[in-house]
């Protein structure tokens, strides 16, 4: 199981990287166009934004699986082993919890925005298509969170 979702999160990752290389090189030329010839891109910003959200999404799997999220620990710096280890439980579980909730609402949101037909201002684009791939992402990374706890737990007992 731990490897299937290690592929998937990977492919989510990747395909995140690449929609960060094309929203740097659609900013890139449309900078060069205004610059160089008064003539950007039309729709740049939105098509930026739009990337940018879908990017951050398909990142967040990866980040789970490899526990690379922001952990501060200045209070608990100096505190047990078995503290930690409960800590670290529990911030899985909340995690869990939550990137599920993510999930569901991004699902109701993006049939809402489907469902009214909502387009960007400039180019039209459904924004519904710009959303959807963080309903997959958010429940991926849910699951993710829900194998690390069982890990935790299984290290915890061995």
């Amino acid at each position: 199981m731990r490897r299937a979702l290690s592929a998937a999160a990977t492919a989510f990752a990747l395909l995140g990287g690449v929609i960060v290389v094309l929203v740097a090189g659609l900013t890139v030329v449309s900078v060069v166009g205004r610059w160089a010839f008064a003539t950007p891109i039309p729709g740049d910003v939105e098509l930026v934004q739009l990337g940018t959200a879908s990017a951050l999404a398909l990142f967040l799997p990866y980040c789970q699986l490899h526990g690379s999220h922001l952990i501060v620990d200045i209070f608990t710096v100096r505190s047990g082993a078995v503290l930690h280890r409960w800590l670290d439980e529990f911030a899985h579980v909340v995690a869990a919890g939550v990137l599920a909730l993510l999930a569901v609402r991004a699902a109701w949101g993006v049939e809402s925005l489907r469902a009214a037909a909502e387009t960007s201002m400039v180019l039209g684009v459904p924004l519904w298509l710009a959303y959807a791939p963080m309903v997959p992402s958010l429940a991926l990374a849910a699951l993710i969170a829900l194998l690390r706890l069982r890990a935790a737990r299984t290290e915890a007992t061995a």
